[in-house]
C-alpha cells in the first residue's frame, strides 16, 4: 500500500479575498526583481508608478502586518515575502494565546518563535472547558464534576522526527552566534503537547507481520506532510484557522511568494481542518508508537503491541489528569 504526501487546496467564496488574490497574481507575473530594494519608476509625469513596486512593498500595501486580535467573523489574506518575519512572530503569538487547543502542521521543521512557544506552559489558565462548544448535558457534567483548569492541548504533527545528530549542530551552531535553540527535543516532553510525525509500517526483519506499506518515491524533501495549517482553540465559539502555502518559518515570511488565509471564528471551517488533522495524527501517532514499541522489544519473538491486556489497567491513563490522554478524552466528548 503506497503512502502519499498530504497537502491541501482551497475554494474561497469571498470577493474581497478573491479581488486580492487576482490583484496579487497580475503583480507577481511581472516577476520584478530588487524584492527587499524598491525599484523607483516613474510613470512619465515625474509620479512615482506602483505598478512596478517589488513584492515586499506590494504585499504590505494589499494588507499590512496583523497586530493583536483580528475581529471576529473575518478573513486575512497574507501575501509573502514581507519586508520583516513580525507575522512569524504574531503566528506563534496566537499559538501561545491558546485557551484550549492548538493543531499545527510543521512540514519542514519549527521556527524558533514557535518551538518556544512549545516549549513553555500554558500561561492564560482557563476555566473548565472554557469557551468548548458543548451540548447542555455535557456542559452541566463537565462543571460539575471535572476541573479541567490545565487543560490544553496542543498537537504538532511533523514530517519527520528529527535527528539528535542535526539537532546537536544546529545548537552548536546557534550557540557560535549566541543564540538560544529549542527543537523537538526541548517541547518533547511538555505535558500540553503530542506529537506525531510521518512514518510507515515496514516489513518485520523475522517475517511475523508483513504490513506491506511503502512511500510512492514521487516526492523529494517531504515524504508525509505537506499542509502548513494552525487551528487555535478548534471547538471554541471563536477558533482561528491559519492556513495556505507558508511554511511558518522566516523563509516563507520575508524571501518566498507564499499566500496564507487568517480566517476567524468560523465554526464550520474549523471543524473541517480538526477532522482531516486529527485523522492524519491518529493515522501517524500508531505507527510512530508500534515502531517504537517494536524497538523495546528488538531481539524478543513478536511485538510489545501484540500483547493482550487482560485486566482494566489500559483504561487508567484515561482517568489520570495528569496524563495528555486524560485531557483528550476530556476534550473531545
Amino acid at each position: 500500500r503506497e503512502r502519499r504526501q498530504s497537502n491541501v487546496g482551497h475554494i474561497v467564496r469571498s470577493d474581497q479575498v478573491a479581488s486580492q488574490y487576482v490583484e496579487y497574481w497580475k503583480h507577481l507575473s511581472r516577476d520584478l526583481p530588487g524584492r527587499k530594494h524598491p525599484s523607483k519608476t516613474n510613470d512619465g509625469g515625474g509620479s512615482e508608478n506602483e505598478d512596478n513596486d517589488p513584492m515586499d512593498d506590494f504585499n504590505e500595501r494589499q494588507q499590512p502586518d496583523i497586530e493583536g486580535q483580528v475581529k471576529s467573523p473575518s478573513i486575512k489574506v497574507i501575501f509573502s515575502p514581507r519586508k520583516t518575519i513580525d507575522m512569524l512572530q504574531w503566528y506563534a503569538d496566537r499559538m501561545g494565546d491558546a485557551k484550549s487547543s492548538v493543531h499545527y502542521t510543521a512540514a519542514f521543521g519549527i521556527a524558533q518563535p514557535i518551538a518556544q512557544i512549545l516549549k513553555g506552559e500554558n500561561p492564560s489558565k482557563p476555566e473548565a472547558d472554557e469557551g468548548l462548544r458543548r451540548s447542555p448535558r455535557i456542559a452541566r457534567r463537565c462543571k460539575k464534576n471535572e476541573a479541567t483548569s490545565d487543560s490544553l492541548l496542543r498537537y504538532v504533527l511533523m514530517d519527520n522526527k528529527p535527528s539528535e545528530h542535526s539537532s546537536e549542530k544546529s545548537r552548536a551552531s546557534a550557540e557560535k552566534k549566541g543564540k538560544e535553540w529549542v527543537d523537538y527535543y526541548d517541547f518533547k516532553e511538555n505535558k500540553s503537547n503530542r506529537i506525531a510525525y510521518g512514518a510507515i509500517l515496514t516489513d518485520d526483519d523475522d517475517g511475523a507481520h508483513d504490513h506491506g506499506e511503502s512511500l510512492t518515491g514521487l516526492t523529494t524533501f517531504v515524504d508525509y506532510i505537506h499542509t502548513k495549517y494552525m487551528i487555535v482553540d478548534a471547538l471554541t465559539d471563536n477558533p482561528l484557522v491559519i492556513t495556505g502555502s507558508a511554511n511558518f518559518s522566516a523563509a516563507s515570511t520575508d524571501k518566498n511568494d507564499e499566500n496564507s488565509l487568517v480566517i476567524q471564528g468560523d465554526t464550520r471551517v474549523a471543524d473541517v481542518y480538526l477532522t482531516e488533522f486529527m485523522r492524519l495524527f491518529d493515522h501517524f501517532y500508531s505507527r510512530d508508537r508500534f515502531l517504537e514499541l517494536g524497538k523495546r522489544s528488538s531481539g524478543k519473538s513478536g511485538r510489545v503491541w501484540d500483547e493482550v491486556v487482560m485486566d482494566e489497567s489500559w483504561l487508567q491513563p484515561y482517568f489520570d489528569p495528569s496524563t495528555q490522554v486524560y485531557r483528550e478524552r476530556l476534550f473531545f466528548r
